[in-house]
């Protein structure tokens, strides 16, 4: 029962248990130039995350020495990054997801996952895959919304698949 009151007390203020969201989209979304619906309706807190990125946009990951690059697929598995900025497909909604140390943040994962419909003869098919239990900020910005998405432990979340 203590484990319990701590995990609570860890969330942020207004974040009980059951108010975690989910989030699960495809990106690039149905609309052209445009983020997902389930994006377009994130709101601040604790957040189950699942999101899949096939081409052609190609998110940038943030290496541990602080410098970034296009995460590329030369195989299918984890991908290590310190962050990753999500191309949402819009201009007007920004997205940097933190998935943190795989230690404290084990349902975090951000991989290159298999997907043949997007193989050809250079490159074997694949699609990224961002998953797991974030708390959601957001940053209004001019003319767009930047949503910065923080690691939380698994249990934040009830550990979700």
């Amino acid at each position: 029962m203590r484990a319990i009151i701590l995990a609570l007390a860890a969330l942020p203020a207004g974040a009980a248990a059951g108010e975690v969201r989910t989030v699960v989209a495809d990106l690039p979304g149905p609309v052209e130039f445009e983020a997902p619906e389930s994006l377009q309706a994130l709101e601040e807190g604790p957040v189950w995350l699942d999101l899949s990125i096939a081409p052609p946009l190609d998110p940038a990951g943030q290496q541990e020495d602080g410098s970034w690059s296009v995460i590329v697929c030369d195989s299918h598995g984890e991908v290590s990054a310190k962050s990753v900025s999500v191309p949402t497909g819009s201009n007007h909604l920004l997205l940097e997801v933190r998935p943190g140390t795989p230690e404290q943040h084990a349902a975090n994962m951000v991989s290159c996952n298999y997907a043949p419909q997007y193989s050809d003869e250079t490159s074997l098919g694949h699609v990224i895959r961002i998953k797991g239990c974030y708390f959601a900020n957001s940053v209004s910005i001019p003319t767009a919304n930047q949503w910065i998405l923080n690691p939380l432990p698994a249990s934040a979340c009830q550990s979700r698949d």
